[in-house]
Parts: structure tokens; sequence; C-alpha cells
């Protein structure tokens, strides 16, 4: 059984006092970012519904990751090789196929399991004390840039595996995934220890800014997540 996500909106209701900050409540911003809520989700619904059900995760939740991450395009590779439209990595890849059963203290779902398989059949083989080699990263970081269905699958199944590891007593707070997702958990979960407010990890400058900007883009006032519910897309 999954652990149950945690989630306020808006969580974080005051403007960011930092550079390159942006008020979410102006009306022109407004706009822009439900228009590219409506376009991203009408674009890429069919993979979003699917997972979103296979990991139990709500369909805001990802598409706000895919905006965030990468404003819906197949985002070539950053200074990190995040890549593709929910700008995943080969390592995480590697890692949340090989780890999945130890940190989620289930086996993938047969259908996800079946789909990466399929696309990627060295994945069968994965072993979480072998890196994977350059050739292998290669082919992974290929298919993040190229492949629509097996980048929101993987960043869904991402998603789902951060719950998991942040989970206590079948719980888990989606604010710290958020920023987990951005700078990765390794780095990142001795930062954010216990159960932080959205606002204080917006001000806890041991935290990436990007990551920390993340809470006021999909948690804030007029963020993703409410736009998302504001303008009903839930019913669509």
């Amino acid at each position: 059984m999954y652990s149950k996500v945690i989630i306020k909106y808006p969580d974080v209701n005051r403007a960011y006092a930092e550079s390159k900050s942006v008020n979410y409540s102006q009306q022109n911003v407004i706009i822009a970012n439900t228009n590219l809520l409506k376009s991203i989700y009408s674009t890429n619904k069919s993979a979003i519904n699917k997972y979103g059900q296979i990991f139990d995760i709500d369909n805001s939740i990802i598409l706000s990751f895919i905006i965030s991450e990468s404003g819906g395009t197949d985002a070539p590779a950053n200074q990190f090789g995040a890549t593709g439209i929910m700008q995943m990595t080969a390592p995480t890849v590697w890692e949340i196929l090989s780890k999945w059963k130890s940190t989620v203290g289930s086996d993938l779902p047969s259908e996800a399991k079946s789909y990466f398989d399929k696309v990627l059949p060295e994945s069968k083989n994965f072993n979480p004390n072998v890196l994977p080699s350059a050739t292998l990263k290669s082919k992974i970081t290929k298919l993040l840039q190229t492949n629509r269905e097996f980048s929101i699958a993987i960043g869904t199944a991402n998603i789902r595996w951060l719950l998991e590891a942040y989970s206590n007593n079948l719980t888990s707070p989606i604010n710290k995934v958020m920023v987990s997702y951005n700078s990765g958990y390794y780095g990142t979960k001795n930062k954010i220890k216990g159960s932080p407010t959205t606002n204080s990890m917006v001000v806890n400058k041991s935290l990436a800014l990007e990551s920390r900007s993340y809470l006021l883009k999909m948690l804030g006032k007029n963020g993703f997540i409410q736009l998302y519910f504001d303008n009903k897309l839930d019913q669509l």
C-alpha cells in the first residue's frame, strides 16, 4: 500500500523576496500559466492519466512537475544530465528501477514493469550494486529525450519513490518531494528532516534557490496546483 500524499494549496501566500522572483498573482502571469497548464495537459493527458493511476499520483502534481521542470518541452540535457519533459537523469532512472522494492517496499506495478522492460530491456537485470555503463546511460538519456511516455512514466515513478522514501506512518509530504526531485534525494534529505513547513523551506538557504522556487510555483498562491483545480482540469 502506498503512502498517502500530504498536500496543501495554497501553502505559501507571500511574495518571494529573493532575486528573479515572480509574482504568481499578477493577472498576466495567471493567464499565461493557466494556458500553459491546459496546453500541456491536452498534449500529454493520456500518459499523465495512465501513470498517475499506476503510481497513485494526482494529475495536478504530475502536470506541475512537468511545467516546472521543462515547460512541457522535450528539454535537452542540462549541466547535470537531466533531460526530457520531466528532466530526469540516467543514473536516477537506474536507481529507481534497481532499488524500487528496497525503497518503496513492494514490487514495481506490473503494468509499469512491463512497459519499462519493453522499452528498456536492460532494466530487467539492473543491479543496485553495479552502476550503469556509459553506453547504458547514453541509451537512457536518448529515451528520456525522445520518448515522452517513458519520460512521464519514470518521472511519475520518481515522485512515488521519493514519497515512499520520506514516508512516516504511511503519510508523506509533497513539499519535501518537490525539493528533492529538483536537487536530488541524497543531497537534500538531511536538510529537511522532520516535518518542515513549506514557508520554512522557502527561506531555508541551505536548499538550492531553484528548488525553493518550485514550492512557490507549485504550492503557492496561484501556483500550478491551485490553477489546475481552479480551472477544473480534473474534470476534463
